[in-house]
């Protein structure tokens, strides 16, 4: 039982869950009791798609590690659990399990919605995870990009599931609902943008540290193609453009929210728990290429992931505060 929760990595799996629990009930939720508004999508409709979005991560990361045996081997060895604690054959098992159970909890939502095709993409999604760890992870680039996306799709499909939710539950829209609607869509895409760039710096850092096992096995991740150095400047790139992005945000448009007027505290924990570490990773990314190096790097960008998604408590707070 112990490897079997390595394996689907639990913890990655919690935060998976605990982002779509903050962007409903401590970004959406606020919103819409300023308005006056009722959720679209019902409390059991939402744990179907918790449900569908940690199964479907679960089954990425268990068919991930069936693929990646080899590098892991070189990588990281002590923690290979494929072919050891667990037999192939049961990963494989694992794996279609859970995708099946994903996929079914996603047409569940899908029929509270009333878009079936937002069924098929969790189909879409099932068949990209396998895609992505038996091909797309050994090219250049388009693997980070994918794990990049649907990160940044994970916060993202919350307000889009609660969107046509509530379309479908509404017979006339009133101008408090639309306000609602779009001042908590608009909110949340911020979120999946900050998810996505910072999801997308941390994969490159994460191909550095793993750059003995790509090399060995073949992987033509950034670092093994271009080198460390020009990864490393293309990682402090990254993090400057990310910081740069999320300080225009905030102040063409968070700051500007009738709720965040004269509040000190979120701009000060928008500048010390994601602008500071940021620009740390940036600037110390520049130099050296050492796994210890990477492995830091790594840490303080999942910090930053972390910080980022707890934001959402902040905005809950400043919205409820002002009302």
């Amino acid at each position: 039982m112990i490897a079997f929760f390595k394996l689907i990595r639990w913890k990655n799996i919690l935060i998976v869950a605990f982002t779509m629990f903050a962007m409903k009930y401590a970004v959406i939720e606020p919103i819409y009791k300023i308005y006056d508004v009722e959720f679209g999508l019902s409390n059991l409709g939402f744990l179907f798609l918790v449900a569908a979005a940690m199964f479907l991560m679960a089954g990425g990361n268990v068919i991930n590690d069936y693929f990646d045996r080899k590098t892991d081997m070189i990588n990281r060895p002590k923690s290979v659990l494929v072919g050891f604690s667990v037999k192939r054959r049961q990963v494989l098992f694992t794996h279609t399990v859970l995708n099946i159970i994903g996929v079914l909890c996603g047409f569940v939502v899908a029929y509270i919605t009333g878009k079936t095709w937002l069924g098929f993409f969790f189909i879409f999604v099932s068949l990209l995870l396998w895609t992505y760890s038996a091909e797309l992870k050994r090219k250049v680039f388009i693997g980070n990009f994918v794990v990049a996306l649907l990160t940044g799709f994970i916060p993202f499909l919350v307000a889009v599931t609660e969107y046509y939710a509530f379309e479908r539950s509404i017979p006339v829209w009133t101008m408090d609902s639309i306000h609602a609607v779009k001042l908590s869509f608009q909110t949340i895409c911020g979120f999946a943008v900050f998810a996505f760039l910072f999801n997308l710096i941390r994969e490159i850092i994460k191909d550095c540290e793993d750059f003995d096992g790509d090399i060995a096995t073949g992987v033509k991740s950034i670092p093994v193609v271009f080198g460390k150095k020009k990864a490393n400047y293309l990682i402090s790139a990254l993090s400057f453009l990310s910081i740069a992005l999320i300080m225009f945000i905030w102040h063409a448009y968070f700051s500007k929210l009738l709720f965040f007027k004269n509040d000190i505290f979120s701009v000060f924990y928008i500048y010390s728990m994601i602008v500071f570490p940021g620009l740390i990773i940036a600037i110390s990314s520049l130099w050296g290429t050492s796994k210890v190096k990477y492995v830091n790097l790594s840490r303080l960008s999942k910090f930053i992931m972390v910080m980022g998604v707890l934001f959402s408590v902040v905005f809950s707070v400043v919205v409820y505060g002002s009302h």
